[in-house]
């Protein structure tokens, strides 16, 4: 296990596999962990990340789980391997987004997969459902086996279409699994963009489509 630490949390980088081929970067869906990748089938190095709050990671020091919080994780992870294709289901999928589009000189591709938080709390605030404050954003319900309970914020946040457009347009390449399944408006608004193209939703198929295009 490799540690990484940036200004908010040390977090847990795994080495899943190792080869001769493309580094590929796993990001794992809300109240998931790294756990979650072993066995990926990948002809090269295999990075499989805990984001804060998950998993063997530490929990935040300050403030709330945003996506863009555990975007820097990604990020420092990134930053470890150098060049890396990319691999994010549920809130997972958003982070690779984020890090596709911001960092395009080092991320070729990536793959995009459903699991728990792809939604986040929707395109808009819910001012209505907000309005008792305090105690809706600090009530999180019981413990999460191996998470902090807060994590559950990652379920709330707003994910504007405009915004996810916005770093696909700075992506090289985006594989999105579809399986015919509704999906957020952000994914709909990110998938319209010139680097984005389809792939299975069987995750194999997915992966070999993924490496295909590197």
């Amino acid at each position: 296990m490799i540690t990484l630490t940036h200004s908010r949390a040390s977090v847990a980088l795994h080495e899943l596999a190792s080869g001769s081929g493309p580094t590929l970067l796993c990001l794992h869906a809300a109240f998931g962990s790294s756990a979650d990748f072993r066995g990926v089938a990948w002809p090269g190095r295999v990075l499989a990340l805990d984001f804060a709050g998950h998993g063997a990671s530490s929990r935040l020091r300050s403030g709330a789980y945003f996506p863009e919080v555990i975007a820097l994780d990604a990020d420092a992870a990134l930053s470890h391997a150098g060049t890396a294709c990319v691999i994010g289901a549920g809130v997972g999928a958003y982070v690779a987004l984020m890090l596709a589009g911001a960092r395009p000189s080092r991320v070729p591709a990536a793959l995009l997969l459903p699991g728990a938080g792809l939604e986040g709390g929707g395109e808009l605030p819910d001012f209505a459902g907000e309005r008792d404050g305090f105690e809706r954003w600090h009530s999180f319900g019981p413990e999460l086996p191996g998470c902090d309970p807060a994590v559950r914020r990652l379920e709330r946040d707003v994910r504007p279409r405009d915004y996810a457009r916005d770093f696909a347009l700075g992506a090289r390449r985006l594989l999105f699994a579809e399986d015919g399944a509704p999906r957020p408006p952000w994914w709909m608004a990110a998938r319209d963009a010139p680097a984005a193209v389809s792939a299975p939703a069987e995750p194999s198929a997915a992966l070999a489509q993924l490496l295909a295009s590197v």
